[in-house]
């Protein structure tokens, strides 16, 4: 048995008729409540809410454009610490073996 929602209706069904009901609407969900599966159809959105959305998700990719580009140059700087870092090893390292 799945336990399935839809707004404040909450419906126990056998498994063999849950895509029915995911294709109609309903999510499915676990005992706490929490969507397991998102409905496949069956539902509306306002368009003022699918705008919203687009918007967001535009500010998201750019976000995530940025926050790659500052991450590339982050390991750019790292990669030469760690050499700059070596190099000071290295002539520790000389001086000590020259002793």
């Amino acid at each position: 048995m799945a336990k399935i929602k839809k707004g404040n209706r909450i419906l126990n069904v056998d498994n063999g008729r849950l895509d029915s009901y995911l294709s109609q609407g309903y999510d499915r969900i676990d005992e706490a409540g929490k969507v397991i599966t998102r409905a496949t159809g069956g539902k509306t959105v306002a368009v003022g809410e699918y705008n919203r959305a687009l918007d967001e998700v535009v500010d998201l990719k750019e976000e995530n454009d940025q926050l790659k580009k500052e991450v590339s140059k982050l390991k750019k700087e790292l990669a030469a610490l760690k050499k700059e870092d070596k190099k000071q090893d290295d002539k520790k390292e000389d001086k000590e073996g020259a002793k």
